[in-house]
């Protein structure tokens, strides 16, 4: 026989022993990151609401009107929707246990396709090409585990086996259905208690308030910020931009009516006032371009209604959801990311004798 060369169980298990090694690497970058899901959605102090940016419920009623399983979404989701955001973090912290330890592997990762499925029949569904949409990658690494599972290597139950006393282990009862049992109620009191610590310590060492929702306002003295806010939305404000002057290109020619939403000397070139439409109710962001015009946009993502940020560097609106980029200089055309559909402009009136600025009628 050829020198390295073994039995054929010798040679099976060297393979498996090849495999489980190749696949580990996957198997910890998914649990981990459904690790992470989980827990950044449950020390999201706007993700468990039921309307308001960044909530789950904004977010499910633009999935409505997007998805494939619209009815599905419209009968479970917006019925729960709190309740469905806390199962879905609660689901990702098991599957992450599962994948972890070992324990209902095959179950766990077969979890871990499914719910990648419903993100890519919703979430990502308006992702153009489909190839920019991160979820089908993660369903196939799932399915690609599920089927591979452990290979009985770097488990839990593998590693008492290897360090109990085999005379107590082989008296243990070797109910099947006993086993599976225990191991659910194990992943499901343990994914529990890391979503309760990661709702209350998690929350409050960890927590953070998405950046412009504290700056917006629809006082007649805004404060300014570095960023934009928006709210998700299912139906956009629309209107037009303006100019620093009302005879520009663009400016509302009518007089004030609004209230105020900022003050000319409030905006530098390249920064972002967030603020509230009172017009749609919707947050918006308020602009100074390089060139010295004043734009306003609806800050709701075309893509899945998230709240889009001003991002100074590359001077792009940026979802901080999906990575959709919109240029503010081009009426807030897309040109990055999962969708192809620009920002609502919001008509704004500037008086350059006061130096005021409001939303146009």
């Amino acid at each position: 026989m050829p020198p390295g060369w073994g039995s054929d169980e010798a040679d099976a298990a060297t393979l498996l022993d090849r495999l489980t090694l190749a696949l580990l690497p996957l198997r910890l970058f998914l649990g981990v990151t459904f690790l992470y899901a989980g827990v950044d959605k449950l020390i999201d102090p706007t993700f468990l609401r039921v309307t308001g940016p960044g909530s789950i419920g904004s977010q499910l009623t633009e999935f409505v009107r997007v998805s494939p399983i619209a009815p599905l979404v419209q009968v479970f989701g917006l019925s729960f929707p709190v309740q469905v955001g806390f199962l879905i973090a609660v689901a990702e912290i098991a599957i992450w246990l599962g994948a972890l330890t070992g324990l209902l592997f095959r179950l766990s990762a077969a979890a871990g396709l499914a719910l990648s499925i419903t993100f890519w029949l919703t979430a990502s569904w308006a992702t153009r090409p489909y190839y920019y949409g991160p979820d089908l990658p993660y369903a196939f690494g799932w399915l690609t585990v599920a089927l591979a599972g452990t290979g009985d290597r770097f488990t839990i139950e593998s590693w008492f086996r290897a360090n109990a006393d085999d005379d107590l282990y082989d008296d243990e009862p070797a109910s099947p259905e006993r086993r599976a049992v225990l191991r659910a109620g194990f992943l499901g009191l343990a994914s529990l208690a890391v979503a309760a610590f990661a709702g209350t310590v998690g929350a409050s060492v960890l927590g953070r308030e998405r950046p412009g929702l504290a700056s917006g306002s629809a006082s007649p003295a805004p404060s300014d910020g570095s960023t934009g806010a928006a709210a998700p939305s299912a139906s956009p404000s629309a209107g037009a931009a303006a100019s620093p002057a009302p005879t520009a290109a663009g400016a509302s020619q009518a007089p004030a009516s609004g209230p105020v939403i900022a003050r000319v000397s409030q905006l530098g070139s390249g920064r972002a006032i967030s603020f509230a439409d009172p017009i749609s109710g919707d947050p918006g962001v308020l602009l100074k371009l390089a060139d010295g015009k004043i734009v306003a946009f609806d800050a709701i993502c075309t893509h899945a209604g998230c709240t889009v940020e001003w991002d100074p560097t590359y001077d792009l609106l940026v979802c901080p959801c999906h990575g959709a980029a919109f240029d503010p200089a081009h009426d807030a055309q897309a040109v990055a990311g999962p969708t192809s559909t620009p920002l609502s402009p919001i008509p704004i009136h500037v008086d350059t004798a006061s130096g005021r600025i409001t939303v146009s009628a």
